[in-house]
């Protein structure tokens, strides 16, 4: 008898919980959103009246919602974006009153382990949303009823044997990323130490080799002292190590020297580049810590040489750093590499120097989080 009483206590609280919801004591995204729109001032004041932005419509996906607002005229876009972290916060603040459907009791069944059901179901009610924000017109705002993954395992079937396609990441759908480098061929990676940016680069020489042992030439420049690459450094596929920038100066000249002879080689048979050609060979040169270079002019006119030519003669750059700046990331290299990588950094200015556009520095303190951009927005 006891067993059922608390039962039946807990189910009442429950339903009752669901009851006041239904009477709209509860306070819903879309009710939440809208104040913190007027909170934020998101909003446009014309002769003495206030426009606000104003809910269109709403959609359910699997994981979450959307919802679709039109904007006033004279409030960008930019304005909403900018504070997508206000309405995250604010999605998530808690109350001491936990909202339950019909749908959360019908799940519970009446046994010895209707206690731990409850703990789960309380449980499952305090996960932390997030937000997409875009704006194609209309603003759409999805909020996902569950923030990403911290950690996916990797496995073999990742590998794309014969292929120059590597997985660098999962989408919030579970959509893998891969970036193709025979036809994006360069790729710049930034981001805070401790973030990942290390361990993409040796995800991405470690499936290089899996994928094309006979065909992949790799340079790898490892300005930290040898941690990222030094595991690397016997494969048959590495051609040239450095671990300091005045020896990486003198590889790069060397490389700078293959390069030409294939950029000559593909062109002079009248081949606009190696794919073209039929040559199945690609060398990747791979700098981790380029700020490290920044003081050494040559290096840097040669690391821009690859990325400006690079492409035709099969020569393709990964440059990374953890100090995104215009010295950093020279302006030349920059507009020569579409495909960007960027984890969390410190400033919007640091997001806008890799990704053209802010938002890298919103990106929650979970290591492996980031942002992949291929192509204009």
């Amino acid at each position: 008898m006891i067993f059922e009483v608390v039962t039946s206590i807990a189910v009442a609280g429950l339903a009752g919980y669901s009851f006041l919801k239904t009477k709209g004591t509860g306070t819903s995204d879309a009710d939440k959103i809208q104040t913190i729109f007027t909170n934020a001032d998101l909003s446009i004041r014309k002769g003495g009246k206030t426009e606000t932005i104003r809910l269109q419509r709403k959609r359910k996906f699997e994981g979450g919602t959307e919802y679709i607002y039109q904007l006033p005229l004279g409030l960008s876009s930019k304005e909403v974006i900018e504070k997508k972290h206000v309405l995250e916060d604010g999605l998530n603040v808690r109350s001491n009153v936990f909202e339950f459907r019909f749908s959360d009791l019908k799940s519970l069944k009446f046994d010895k382990s209707i206690v731990r059901q409850i703990r789960g179901l309380l449980k499952s009610k305090r996960k932390k949303k997030e937000i997409d924000i875009e704006f194609d017109g209309m603003l759409r705002i999805k909020i996902y009823n569950e923030s990403m993954p911290n950690l996916v395992e990797w496995n073999e079937s990742l590998l794309k044997p014969g292929t120059w396609s590597i997985p660098i990441g999962y989408t919030r759908n579970g959509e893998i990323i891969n970036h193709d480098f025979d036809k994006s061929k360069h790729l710049i990676v930034a981001g805070a130490t401790g973030y990942g940016k290390s361990v993409i680069l040796k995800l991405i020489v470690t499936s290089l080799i899996c994928q094309q042992p006979e065909n992949v030439e790799l340079s790898l420049i490892d300005l930290k002292g040898g941690s990222a690459f030094h595991r690397f450094k016997d494969c048959m596929q590495t051609k040239y190590y450095s671990r300091d920038p005045k020896t990486a100066e003198k590889v790069l000249i060397e490389i700078q020297k293959d390069m030409n002879n294939s950029f000559l080689g593909v062109v002079d048979n009248g081949f606009e580049d190696v794919k073209e050609a039929g040559i199945k060979k690609r060398h990747f040169i791979i700098i981790d810590e380029s700020a490290d270079l920044s003081d050494y002019k040559n290096a840097m006119d040669i690391v821009t040489d690859i990325a400006r030519r690079g492409r035709s003669a099969g020569y393709y750059l990964i440059f990374c750093t953890q100090y995104p700046t215009a010295e950093v990331i020279p302006s030349q290299t920059k507009r020569n590499v579409i495909a960007r990588l960027c984890y969390v950094v410190d400033t919007d200015t640091a997001s806008r120097v890799v990704l053209d556009e802010g938002g890298a520095e919103q990106l929650p303190d979970i290591p492996g989080r980031g942002i992949y951009k291929n192509g204009p927005r």
